[in-house]
């Protein structure tokens, strides 16, 4: 399976380069220059070793088709989002792998407005990318290439319209910051200064390897729980290579879990907006927060395209996933670390509490998240099959298959980005949540 790719509205991705690799990358970027008009396509990527490479394959598709490719270099997915929200581009790409394993990378094409594709335009590309009809512009009507600076101070602006700023600089947080040697490394200083916040930086050097996967969670904060211990740290986090995703360790060096982010999130919102989106495998924390802040919660299928696009259709305020990704619809369709971060710190402002103090008012929950490696060919035989197994629970199938149980559920579903099958279990008791991963291990016979 290493040399497949895995493509949807959500990326094209695979392993470097047994699935992605320059040619992969070329097609896919023509084919999407083909179906748009005229204009600037917006590029960044992140600092995985093989995405400046990956990025020029994408610069010289853009030209070759008649467009200009205006380059961001090292740059947060959503800090391209953002701006993608503020001026007029055709759209936009991105090289990033996010919180794929380091030999991973992939390509997310962005619209005229910074989202994902919608399942329509996402067919149209990968129509024109099995037809291998690209547009190609003659030699005189080739595209440019400008080198672009984020506008940093634009960013940090319009962040303030949401938050308390002056409130956060007044409370001088000490926090320890653990960006993976990622995309949002350079810019945390700036962020740092601008709240007045004491930043202690750890794995902040993008030209350096990823210090442990890139994928924020407790199995990943050691060294961010040891150094928020010794310094006395008001708290700390870590982001995933592109500043998307986000999750947290409290005042006594204790990590919480990535699903605690979103409903984190929810409780400062409160009073903000009415109603907010997530999916279908997001931790049930999500509804006691919605609920304590007044707040609306729906749920749809896992993936940031799915969130936003219903988020859009229903005009709610914010949505966001168990992975430690949050989107303000109001600040730019991406989900962004950085913007959560700054709703946290408002919240801990607001309710005078340490995170912990936050984090004690949850119910308790336990969660168990397995990932099955299924070759692509079984995986819908697989999902049948434990289809028929239960459906006399009632299941939900708004993503994968979830059965709820009295003080436990579960979920199991394709993942859109790896060859795998997802297993997400939560229960009041852990005795529950154990009792069904022996179910499921002997049913899947894992």
């Amino acid at each position: 399976m290493k040399d497949r790719l895995r493509i949807s509205v959500s990326g094209i991705r695979g392993e470097v380069p047994g699935a992605l690799n320059v040619e992969v990358v070329s097609k896919f970027s023509s084919a999407f220059t083909s179906t748009l008009e005229k204009g600037q396509i917006a590029v960044c990527r992140d600092s995985r070793k093989t995405s400046p490479m990956l990025a020029m394959a994408v610069l010289s598709s853009v030209i070759s088709g008649g467009l200009d490719g205006v380059d961001f270099g090292l740059l947060p997915t959503p800090f391209l989002q953002f701006l993608m929200g503020k001026e007029k581009y055709s759209g936009g790409i991105a090289i990033t792998g996010g919180h794929n394993p380091v030999s991973w990378n992939a390509v997310l094409l962005l619209d005229t407005e910074g989202d994902y594709l919608d399942i329509s335009e996402g067919s149209e590309v990968f129509n024109t990318y099995e037809a291998g009809d690209f547009a190609k512009a003659s030699w005189n009507e080739l595209g440019q290439t400008r080198v672009m600076t984020f506008p940093m101070d634009l960013y940090l602006k319009e962040l303030s319209r949401f938050i308390h700023a002056d409130r956060i600089r007044d409370r001088h947080f000490k926090v320890v910051v653990d960006p993976c040697n990622g995309a949002s490394s350079p810019f945390l200083k700036s962020f740092g200064d601008y709240f007045n916040l004491d930043l202690i930086p750890i794995n902040d050097n993008p030209t350096k390897p990823f210090p442990h996967p890139p994928e924020p969670s407790i199995e990943n904060a050691s060294q961010a729980e040891a150094v928020v211990e010794s310094t006395s740290s008001d708290l700390g986090f870590l982001m995933n290579s592109d500043g998307s995703r986000i999750s947290f360790v409290n005042e006594k060096g204790v990590a919480l879990s990535e699903e605690m982010t979103f409903p984190l999130a929810l409780l400062s919102l409160k009073g903000r907006i009415d109603q907010a989106i997530t999916t279908a495998v997001t931790t049930s924390w999500a509804d006691w927060a919605a609920q304590t802040a007044g707040i609306g919660l729906s749920r749809t299928r896992v993936g940031q395209s799915s969130v936003v696009h219903v988020m859009e259709s229903v005009a709610a305020g914010a949505g966001g996933e168990g992975s430690g990704s949050v989107c303000l619809l109001d600040f730019s369709l991406g989900y962004d670390s950085m913007m959560t971060l700054a709703l946290i710190l408002d919240c801990l402002v607001r309710e005078d509490k340490s995170l912990s103090d936050l984090t004690d008012l949850f119910p308790e929950r336990h969660m168990q998240k397995i990932k099955v490696d299924v070759p692509p060919e079984r995986t819908y035989r697989v999902m049948d099959r434990l289809e028929d197994v239960y459906s006399r629970e009632n299941p939900d199938y708004t993503d994968g298959i979830r059965v709820e149980r009295k003080g436990v559920w579960f979920n199991i579903r394709p993942s859109s980005t790896e060859f795998v099958l997802r297993i997400t279990i939560e229960g009041e008791k852990q005795e529950a949540v154990e009792l069904v991963e022996d179910e499921l291990r002997a049913r899947m016979r894992i």
